[in-house]
């Protein structure tokens, strides 16, 4: 069930999962001075210790990386597969929702007796599969992906529909906010809407099913105790009954099949401030009213990158903010829970709290501490998985220009994060995250509120149906 439900959001749900602040340890003490070099050097090695991957493209076109580990008692196999088609418009979300549900749920059928585990998750125009089990059960889970894929009209999508509609539920007032925010932003909400499952028929599932798992824009990373070489009898069992459109010609790079699109141009809009952004009224039932406001940031190389991590990890100690990366580009969320008697206060104080927050030079130690924090949790997170590294090196290509930077991508940015400065990462937010006087580009969205506190909030600033 809980699986199931992962699927119903895209792009949202990612910038959602950050935006429900937790409670954090407060740093007593904070000062400037440098950090102790050995420390810095200690983080900065925090990414997985795989050796160069093997690298090949399969005679049915899928581009394959195999990260070998001597010994390894556990074997991971991660399907990564681009919802953008060729001619760079992406599949709507209820179809790769159906799509995504239905490669999970057929390899999990056909693993059972192996005791392999398998996820799925949708983000920002892509689609992955993973699947975890003993070593001993590496080639019944190569073979088996393949078989799943092979259907050119898989009788199991009708099924994947009436599994998602059956754990569909009314979004909460955060979703919806976000989700109308998101689409000021990138021209698309990426969310699922239950009442939409319904609208594509089987011919057009059956052909974006096609479009979608066509090896030929797919890319495979293993992570295993045998080796490439070792392992090659069952990438063809996984090849050979799995074959895509034989007449599209396959992009031997892995960064290019997977390349994120790029958000759509700035809103050229400000806060509270000209040229000031509408307040875009989400539909949806009363509630506690909630404000989302957001905007697209440019990240054009490891360096801004670091800082756009470290402003979020930051930031996220004292206000409700996540940001979602993909390749060159981000989007920037900040979420608040506003009160109903005093909606007047709260809608500009938002604004306020970011403003202050951008506009403050962060002491040296508290950007250090920031890094160590952010930089060990993603690795802990891949350990406490079961050591399965593919997830970051699935990270590793969005962060890379070709593939043979991916081995070393994760390495490339925590060092850029060690080595930002309080008065770079102080000028980066001032341009970036001041919502009055910083760049140009946000949008913001408020739902949950009746019609007393609609017509309270349009005495502060016009409001427009989202």
């Amino acid at each position: 069930m809980m699986r199931r439900r992962a699927m119903m959001l895209a792009t949202s749900a990612a910038l959602l999962s950050a935006c429900k602040r937790k409670q954090r340890t407060k740093v007593v003490e904070v000062w400037d001075d440098e950090p102790v070099p050995q420390l810095a050097d200690a983080i900065a090695a925090l990414a997985p210790p795989w050796p160069a991957p093997t690298r090949g493209i399969l005679d049915n076109g899928l581009v394959s990386f195999w990260l070998h580990e001597a010994d390894s008692p556990a074997a991971h196999v991660r399907l990564l597969l681009s919802t953008r088609g060729p001619d760079g418009e992406t599949a709507e979300p209820e179809i790769v929702a159906i799509v995504a549900e239905t490669l999970r749920f057929e390899w999990q059928r056909r693993l059972q007796r192996h005791g392999a585990a398998v996820r799925s998750s949708a983000g920002p125009d892509r689609i992955e599969i993973s699947a975890s089990a003993h070593a001993a059960a590496l080639t019944p889970m190569l073979a088996q992906l393949g078989s799943t894929l092979a259907p050119r009209s898989p009788a199991g999508l009708e099924g994947a529909r009436e599994r998602l509609l059956d754990d569909a539920r009314p979004p909460a007032a955060l979703e919806t906010a976000t989700s109308a925010t998101v689409l000021q932003l990138l021209g698309h909400a990426g969310a699922v809407v239950p009442e939409r499952l319904r609208e594509p028929s089987r011919a057009k599932l059956h052909e974006q099913w096609q479009r979608l798992v066509d090896p030929a824009g797919a890319v495979l990373v293993a992570h295993a105790g045998a080796d490439a070489e070792s392992a090659k009898p069952a990438l063809r069992k996984l090849a050979d009954p799995w074959r895509g459109d034989a007449r599209r010609e396959p992009n031997r790079s892995a960064v290019a099949r997977l390349q994120r699109a790029m958000p759509s141009q700035s809103t050229g809009m400000r806060l509270l401030s000209a040229p000031a952004a509408p307040l875009h009224l989400a539909d949806g039932p009363s509630g506690t009213p909630t404000l989302v406001l957001g905007r697209t940031i440019a990240l054009p190389d490891a360096k801004q990158r670091a800082l756009a991590r470290l402003a979020q990890r930051v930031a996220q100690e004292e206000l409700d903010a996540s940001i979602v990366i993909a390749g060159e580009c981000a989007v920037w969320i900040g979420a608040a829970a506003l009160s109903r008697a005093q909606l007047e206060r709260d809608v500009p104080r938002e604004v306020s709290q970011l403003a202050t927050f951008a506009t403050t030079r962060q002491p040296r130690q508290r950007l250090f501490q920031a890094a160590q924090l952010w930089l060990g949790a993603r690795v802990v997170e891949a350990s406490s998985s079961g050591e399965d590294w593919t997830r970051l090196f699935a990270q590793a290509i969005d962060l890379s220009r070709s593939d043979t930077e991916i081995a070393g991508a994760l390495a490339r940015d925590a060092a850029a994060m060690l080595e930002t400065t309080p008065e770079a990462l102080e000028a980066w937010t001032r341009r970036w995250l001041d919502p009055r006087t910083g760049e140009p580009g946000w949008a913001w969205s408020i739902a949950g509120l009746d019609e007393d506190g609609r017509r309270r909030v349009g005495r502060i600033v016009p409001l427009t149906p989202a």
